[in-house]
C-alpha cells in the first residue's frame, strides 16, 4: 500500500489532518511504520524544500538525499530515530532525535557530525564459526570475530558510536550510573541528563526495571530502561548534535 489516510498516519507526523485525505505510507524497513517519517514527508513537512509530493520525490528520485551516508532515491523510506539526513548538494546535515512534544524531530547538525550514528545493541547471537553478531536497534548487524570477543562483548542496549557508512566502532556508552543519557520513548521523551540511578528488576529485565535521569534543571524524571539510551560518559557526546 502506497498511502494510509491522514488519520490512520502515525500521530506525531508534521501534516496537516485536514489538507488531504490521503498521505504516503512508510514501506518496511529499519524502523517500524508508527516510529518513522517516510521520506517523501520529511523532505516537504520537516526540511521544507519542496512544496509538494511530486516535488519532494524528484528531489529524492535525483538521488540528492542521503540517510545514514547512502543515497535513498525511495520516498517511502522510513526515516527514524537516530538518523543522519544529508543534503551535500545545500551543505545540510540533520539528526533525527526523541522530542517530548512530537516523538520525532529533526536537529541540525555539523558535517563533522554527519559522520557518526549513534545506535543501540538490541540483542547478540552467536553465529557461524563461532563469531558474535551484535544487532543493533535500526537493523544493522556488527560482526565480531571469534578473537575479538572477548573485548567487544558490549551488554545489550550499550550505545555504539559509528561511522558512517562503513559501521566502525569508534566509541562506545554503556547504561550506568554517572553516565549521560535520552530518554527516546515515552512521555518524557527527549529528555536528558544524568543517570542517577537504575533500580534493576529481577533478572534485570528492561521492561520492569526503573531509571532517574537528573536534568541540567535539577529536576529528575523516571523511566524504563528500554527507553534510556547512554549518549555520554558525564555530558552530551560533542557530535551528537543535541545543545
Amino acid at each position: 500500500m502506497a498511502h494510509i489516510t491522514r488519520f490512520e498516519a502515525p500521530w506525531f507526523l508534521q501534516i496537516s489532518k485536514k489538507e488531504y485525505k490521503w498521505t504516503v505510507r512508510a514501506n518496511p524497513g529499519p524502523h517500524k511504520l508508527s516510529e518513522s517519517i517516510p521520506l517523501a514527508l520529511l523532505v516537504k513537512h520537516y526540511l521544507k524544500i519542496a512544496e509538494t509530493t511530486k516535488e519532494a520525490k524528484r528531489i529524492i528520485f535525483s538521488g540528492k538525499i542521503m540517510v545514514d551516508g547512502r543515497v535513498r532515491k525511495d520516498y517511502k523510506y522510513p526515516v527514524g530515530l537516530m538518523d543522519v539526513v544529508s543534503i551535500p548538494s545545500i551543505d545540510k546535515y540533520y539528526r533525527v532525535v526523541p522530542d517530548n512534544t512530537r516523538f520525532l524531530k529533526l536537529v541540525e547538525i555539523t558535517k563533522e557530525d554527519a559522520k557518526y550514528k549513534f545506535v543501540r545493541i538490541i540483542n547478540k547471537t552467536t553465529v557461524k564459526h563461532g563469531n558474535l553478531q551484535l544487532n543493533l536497534e535500526d537493523g544493522r548487524n556488527i560482526l565480531v570475530p571469534k578473537e575479538k570477543i572477548g573485548e567487544m562483548n558490549y551488554p545489550t542496549l550499550t550505545t555504539l558510536k559509528i561511522e558512517l557508512p562503513s559501521q566502525n566502532i569508534v566509541k562506545t556508552y554503556e547504561i550506568k550510573e554517572g553516565k549521560y543519557a535520552i530518554i527516546i520513548g515515552g512521555r518524557n521523551a527527549g529528555l536528558h541528563g544524568i543517570i542517577k540511578s537504575i533500580q534493576y528488576a529481577n533478572y534485570k529485565r528492561a521492561k520492569y526495571s526503573i531509571v532517574t535521569i537528573e536534568q541540567k534543571n535539577g529536576e529528575t524524571v523516571q523511566t524504563n530502561l528500554q527507553n534510556i539510551m547512554a549518549i555520554g560518559d558525564t555530558e552530551i557526546d560533542p557530535n551528537f548534535g543535541v545543545k
